[in-house]
């Protein structure tokens, strides 16, 4: 039995085709922890080994500001400094370089309520219900930014500035006036950290929300000219997002490149498809997985104003969160092949989409496959005239299944489905 079919009603799109050929994005994958003191060098070092043997060009990784300077401005945990010493370092010597990002306020910084801050006194000051909220001054995040730049900068693929500022769950930017504030963050740190490496790509970002919405606010707050790129990320309609992300850019004179730096899906579905959805992801088989992941890279070979794309994660971290290109055993899953091709430049062919009419009784259907990381145009006509159209995407599955009005009739009926991403058209035929 098919899973329902997700339509997306009432979505109007322009298709903004890709660039042409030019560099293609720099790959690499992330782990799903954070640098802390509770950590060992060796346990570091043998993560960032792991991810060297894909052979990708850049590795993801956070730094918790909260762990760095956990009681006052300036005052560093040497044990922290020398953690991502270890990381920045083991990464050199493979070849990669690090996306470094920074993100946790510390209890002395955080917007938090006074209730919540409670003194920032105690072994739990800089606990997730302190650090979850935006610094008070955007001022404050500058030493520690300058710090990090001017300490590893040569050997970063970039600096990126905090994590999800617009993620509903408010996991790492609660508080009140968001935009504003991130603004405010983004333009205080983006100039001193320029100062210290001028040629450190500065992010801003890293945000999930793919209507366009959150950018234009942005823009309209007078964020314009504080980054040199905007890092995404787009977990299940990557390229959708990608796409209509582009358009909000171009729509308001910025040309900077897009980050891609997290997407990819969870197999948490296993062998036979089930559960429907652990989390807040979707669920699907470590064969949709490997495929959604070899599709995104061949898409996106060629576009050259994708700068990087970041697979999350190295490893499965938990039931729900099976990301990995390794499981929680480390062995190795489909996607490991994938991520290592896409490293190697090796991308493979954009699958297209497959579509069919299908008559049961008096009823039509259009059925096929199409991969499951754009949505869809279906059209159909009759006698050559247009009588139907839905916006589609495919089920978890690459699958879908659209019941044609029965006032259509069953004869003489044409069918086409037009991928979104670059508005390549496919056929179906039914006398």
């Amino acid at each position: 039995m098919r899973a329902p079919l997700a339509l997306l009603a009432g979505l109007v799109l322009a298709t903004l085709a890709p660039a042409s050929a030019g560099a293609a994005p720099l790959v690499g994958t992330q782990d799903g922890g954070v640098l802390s003191a509770s950590e060992s060098i060796s346990a570091i070092k043998r993560e960032v080994d792991s991810m060297a043997k894909l052979h990708g060009q850049v590795a993801r990784f956070e730094v918790s500001w909260a762990a760095l300077e956990p009681h006052v401005q300036g005052e560093r945990d040497p044990a922290v400094v020398a953690l991502i010493d270890a990381y920045v370092d083991t990464a050199a010597k493979h070849g990669i370089r690090p996306i470094l990002y920074i993100d946790r306020t510390p209890c002395w910084a955080s917007s938090a309520p006074d209730d919540v801050r409670q003194g920032c006194k105690g072994v739990d000051a800089n606990r997730s219900e302190v650090w979850r909220y935006a610094p008070a001054e955007a001022a404050s995040a500058v030493p520690v930014s300058t710090f990090l730049a001017q300490r590893y900068g040569p050997r970063l693929a970039a600096f990126q500035l905090w994590n999800e500022p617009d993620q509903s769950n408010q996991k790492y930017w609660a508080g009140g006036d968001k935009v504003r504030r991130y603004v405010r963050f983004a333009k205080a740190v983006y100039p001193a950290v320029k100062a210290v490496a001028p040629t450190l790509p500065v992010l801003a970002g890293s945000f999930v929300g793919a209507d366009g919405r959150w950018l234009t606010a942005l823009y309209d707050a007078g964020m314009k000219g504080s980054y040199d790129g905007l890092s995404v990320q787009f977990y299940d309609l990557p390229l959708y997002a990608l796409n209509r992300t582009r358009q909000v850019q171009l729509a308001h004179g910025d040309t900077t490149p897009l980050w891609l730096t997290e997407f990819g899906y969870t197999s948490c579905a296993g062998v036979n498809g089930k559960p429907t959805q652990l989390a807040d992801h979707p669920c699907v088989t470590r064969k949709v997985q490997a495929q959604n992941l070899t599709d995104v890279f061949a898409a996106t070979v060629n576009t050259r104003w994708l700068a990087a794309a970041v697979v999350y994660a190295l490893h499965d971290e938990s039931t729900a969160y099976q990301f990995g290109a390794l499981d929680r055993s480390r062995k190795r899953k489909p996607s490991y092949a994938v991520l290592s091709r896409a490293a190697a430049r090796k991308s493979g062919k954009y699958r297209a989409p497959v579509l069919r009419l299908r008559r049961t009784g008096g009823v039509v259907r259009a059925v096929g496959s199409a991969p499951g990381i754009d949505i869809y145009t279906l059209r159909v006509k009759v006698a050559g005239t247009l009588r139907f159209r839905a916006v589609l995407r495919a089920d978890r599955f690459n699958r879908f299944s659209v019941k044609v009005p029965a006032a259509l009739g069953s004869s003489r009926l044409t069918a086409t489905i037009t991928r979104q991403w670059d508005g390549r058209l496919y056929h179906a035929k039914r006398s």
